[in-house]
Order: C-alpha cells, then structure tokens, then sequence
C-alpha cells in the first residue's frame, strides 16, 4: 500500500468517525465505544495483513531476489567508495604532472582551447 492511499484511509476513517458521531442517535458514551471498538478491529485487521505481507514475502522468491539484489547494490556501492578515492588521488597526480610539464615548457601551450 501507497503512503498516499494509507493517508486517504485515515482520513476517509476519520470523516466517517465525524459524521457517523453528528448522525447517530445512540449516546455518545455508547458511540464513543462503538468508534473505539471498531478503530481497534481496523487495527487489528490491518496489523494483520501486514503480517501475512510480511510472511509472503519472506516465504517467496521474490523476497530471495530483493535480499540478492540489496547485499549486489551494498557490494557495488563499497567497491566505488573504496575505488573513488584512488582515482581523486590518481587524477591530482597527473593534474599535477601536467602543471609541472607546462610549465618547463610554456612554448607548447596551445591557447585555442581555452
């Protein structure tokens, strides 16, 4: 479920709590339970499907695959750390190598590219 449409379930839960309260004509004590007892079995009900979710997924391929594919981003991610800093230090190096042959001979600088 969509962080968007759990937000549209909240709210069309607590519109129909507003009015089901303006338009009931029991007590309000008796509705406020009535409105308790049945947010909890929402709650209970929501909770759980999300264990079933949960259950499914880790019990499926599918939850095999997301596993896989995260411990494959993870290793790629720290190769180009481990990577990158050696390529900044290797590219400073020859940075500096060309400064340093430029300027023992400035006769070869090419202005058109700049």
């Amino acid at each position: 479920m969509k962080r968007s449409e759990l937000i549209y379930l909240l709210a069309g839960a607590g519109v129909g709590a507003a009015v089901g309260m303006l338009l009931t004509p029991s007590e309000g004590r008796d509705m406020r339970n009535t409105i308790t007892n049945r947010t909890q079995e929402g709650l209970d009900r929501i909770s759980q499907k999300v264990d079933e979710g949960r259950r499914y997924v880790q019990d499926s391929r599918l939850g095999k695959r997301a596993g896989e594919t995260i411990r494959s981003v993870v290793d790629r991610g720290k190769n180009v750390t481990s990577i990158g800093p050696q390529r900044l230090n290797d590219s400073i190096e020859a940075g500096k190598a060309k400064y340093g042959e430029s300027i023992e001979s400035p006769e070869e600088w090419d202005v058109s590219s700049f």
